[in-house]
């Protein structure tokens, strides 16, 4: 290097003594190239030998100074002198006992001039020194990257991971590569690993069910895999149930489901799982068990109007009534619980009247009528159709009223509806 800069001085003299200008200004832009050439040429890393300790000492102290000079060039974005500043350095037989200040910034200096094969050399330099270096292998790895060099870039990335057993940073970025790679295997193994350190990152258990599905494995076995190791986590569990339910495997689903049961049975989002897969299965009785228990963990008016739906269909109508006024309560009296009132109105005159409506069929009726008419002056807009053809086929008319001569008032009557208090006034 020190000939080269005596060269280079030496053109630089005769330059200044030349008359001609064209001349002149051809030899400044050769001195200018060859700076900048010789300055990316990456130097060769030897150390001096056979040194006494003052001559040691004042070798480092003018590595110190040219290191200087580089961080500076650096800083500056001045990276053609940092890079010429880094090579004194390492000519001067400094590299190893600077070797942490020296080479990533040298080459990322390369780098910064789009030499990166340059680049990849001083990185692979700066390594012997610095095997174990974190940030000096993680930017090795980067530069490998944009080679397109994707092994060595795995082979650096799986170094950090060595080192660094918990960088789930890294981790996720070697996922990306095999996946990008269709290298789907070795990407399920470093998902375990990061999944072993952040068991709940949504991104790795995603990205481990796209490569099981890439795989033709049952994507349900992530969420399985990840629950039996620790049956106790309930949202491993519904993790677990809500995969096997995507895939219609409701057995399975609530077996898992029940179980989760035992460690939590307060548990609201299990409860509504329960209901839910036992009304599937038209097991109506455990479906209406599981309901009860939902509503007295949480008075939600959707809870007792699905109570009310089911006592209907076991023709429970009273209690079906009940849970209904219990709806209208719960919600502040909303269009969906007065529907849900009106049909337990409605059911019940379809199941005591016979071919021909009685006055008593068509009080039932019309009280039914009267509660879809207030759902949908509220808003609910199917019970609309209920309305309309109650209007016109199923309750009383004046005629009716005719027969019961001075009465303003009437309940219905008779054993099926004797538990009705609700009156109907004459039209």
């Amino acid at each position: 290097m020190n000939l080269i800069l005596n060269l280079l001085l030496a053109l630089h003299r005769q330059i200044n003594g030349l008359n001609n200008k064209e001349n002149n200004m051809k030899l400044k832009f050769f001195l200018l190239m060859s700076i900048i050439w010789f300055g990316c040429v990456p130097p060769s890393d030897t150390e001096a030998s056979d040194m006494t300790d003052v001559e040691i000492e004042a070798r480092n102290k003018e590595c110190s100074i040219y290191l200087s000079f580089a961080t500076t060039n650096y800083q500056n974005r001045d990276y053609v002198s940092a890079l010429e500043n880094y090579s004194e350095v390492i000519s001067l037989g400094c590299a190893k006992i600077n070797a942490e200040q020296i080479y990533q910034w040298m080459g990322r200096s390369y780098i910064e001039l789009n030499k990166l094969d340059s680049a990849a050399y001083i990185f692979k330099q700066g390594l012997k020194y610095l095997p174990n270096d974190l940030s000096l292998l993680e930017v090795t790895a980067w530069n490998e990257g944009k080679m397109d060099n994707v092994e060595n870039q795995i082979f650096y990335y799986e170094k950090i991971i060595e080192i660094d057993e918990a960088n789930t940073t890294i981790m996720k970025k070697l996922s990306d590569i095999y996946r990008d790679e269709q290298m789907y295997d070795d990407q399920l193994q470093v998902i375990n690993k990061w999944l072993q350190i952040d068991k709940t990152n949504k991104i790795a258990i995603g990205e481990k069910k796209a490569a099981y599905l890439a795989l033709g494995k049952d994507v349900s076995d992530v969420d399985r895999q990840r629950w039996e190791k620790e049956p106790s986590n309930i949202q491993y569990g519904l993790d677990y149930v809500n995969s096997l339910l995507n895939n219609e495997n409701q057995n399975k689903a609530l077996d898992v489901l029940l179980e989760l049961k035992t460690y939590d049975k307060f548990n609201k989002e299990i409860l509504e799982k329960i209901s839910s897969i036992y009304l599937d299965n038209s097991e109506n009785e455990l479906a209406l068990d599981t309901f009860e228990q939902l509503y007295k963990i949480d008075k939600n008016y959707k809870t007792a109007i699905e109570i009310s739906k089911l006592l209907i269909e076991e023709e429970n109508y009273k209690s079906a009534l009940d849970w209904s006024e219990t709806a209208i309560k719960s919600s502040g009296e909303n269009g969906a619980s007065l529907f849900q009132r009106a049909e337990v109105f409605f059911a019940l005159a379809d199941a005591c009247s016979g071919e021909s409506l009685s006055f008593s069929d068509k009080l039932v009726y019309e009280i039914s009528f009267e509660d879809y008419s207030s759902a949908l002056k509220k808003g609910f807009y199917r019970a609309k159709a209920r309305k309309e053809f109650l209007e016109e086929n199923n309750i009383t008319s004046k005629g009716d009223w005719f027969m019961l001569g001075n009465e303003t008032v009437a309940k219905p009557e008779g054993n099926c509806y004797s538990w009705i208090a609700r009156e109907v006034k004459k039209k």
